[in-house]
């Protein structure tokens, strides 16, 4: 696999359709973002944050061909979730192994803070902001803070910055909350969106252009797959994992058994106030159905 020309992926769109701008001139292309990263914060390393999804893969793909012409190194990140489905990361591997991209992956630094930790201890998540934020935090952010800490720069309390790109997208940006902007620094972490302005298409059309393998959890069940906590999940998604992935489920299923033992009886991709409100509404007392077509029947019933 290589890498295609970027203007030469252009030509290959229509002219009153074109499938996305990638030309360094634009303000809002991959390569000008980049360039801006460079310029603004001068960082020592570039790591490529690729979750198995097609939105990291085509920026790690896209940013890749960039660095190579500026002779920049690069490596790849990826973050095992500890509730992931295992064929999304052996697609990650299979990815960084054909363009020979160094690939790191890491959980989370402390084990009593692993997924099945967490449910054993306070149930699933739950669908709420609150609950997001603290499995962002355990199940990702303490493992990269790390990395980068002790992996990427020369001395943990160095003063230097480590550019994180991702594969944000502004179209979808809504669901990654807070990200407005495609460069945000955040104490040694420079997180940038170089395909901030591409759309679902585009992701699509340069995948297709460069024979760019997809994701078969994505194909089967139209996610990632590399994070299964549950916040904010539907009830579509876990009828699609039972019968995509019945290994997956059945862990998942495990878990809520040792979880309802320990107190918590709600599923995944519920919560506690949902079961709540649940239990309230079962235990509310039924109307009697009114049968007025039908009024003798249970009458001769009873007798």
């Amino acid at each position: 696999m290589g890498y295609k020309n970027v203007d030469s992926c252009l030509n290959k769109a229509a002219d009153d359709e074109p499938i996305f701008v990638l030309r360094g001139q634009d303000a809002s292309s991959p390569k000008s973002i980049i360039e801006k990263v460079i310029s603004e914060y001068s960082p020592k390393k570039f790591i490529f944050m690729v979750s198995g999804g097609h939105d990291s893969i085509t920026n790690a793909h896209i940013s890749a061909s960039i660095l190579a012409g500026m002779n920049l190194p690069f490596e790849v990140y990826h973050g095992d979730t500890t509730v992931g489905i295992p064929e999304t990361q052996e697609y990650v591997k299979q990815i960084c192994e054909s363009y020979g991209w160094k690939l790191n992956i890491r959980q989370p630094p402390n084990r009593n803070w692993w997924y099945d930790k967490i449910v054993e201890r306070y149930g699933f998540p739950g669908p709420t902001k609150k609950s997001h934020q603290y499995m962002y935090r355990y199940l990702k952010e303490r493992a990269i803070n790390k990395f980068v800490t002790h992996e990427c720069k020369t001395r943990p309390h160095s003063r230097e910055n480590i550019a994180l790109l991702s594969g944000v997208r502004q179209s979808e940006s809504t669901i990654r909350m807070g990200y407005s902007e495609t460069i945000n620094k955040q104490k040694s972490k420079v997180w940038v969106a170089p395909i901030f302005y591409l759309s679902e298409k585009d992701v699509n059309d340069y995948m297709a252009i460069n024979n760019i393998p997809s994701n078969p959890v994505k194909e089967r069940i139209c996610i990632s797959g590399e994070c299964l906590c549950g916040c904010f999940a539907r009830n579509e998604e876990w009828v699609e994992i039972q019968a995509a992935y019945p290994e997956t489920a059945k862990r998942i299923n495990d878990l809520w058994a040792i979880a309802k033992i320990n107190g918590f009886p709600w599923h995944w991709a519920s919560g506690p106030t949902e079961w709540k409100r649940e239990q309230k509404e079962k235990s509310k007392p039924k109307q009697a159905m009114l049968e007025f077509m039908c009024v003798g029947c249970e009458r001769k019933y009873q007798q």
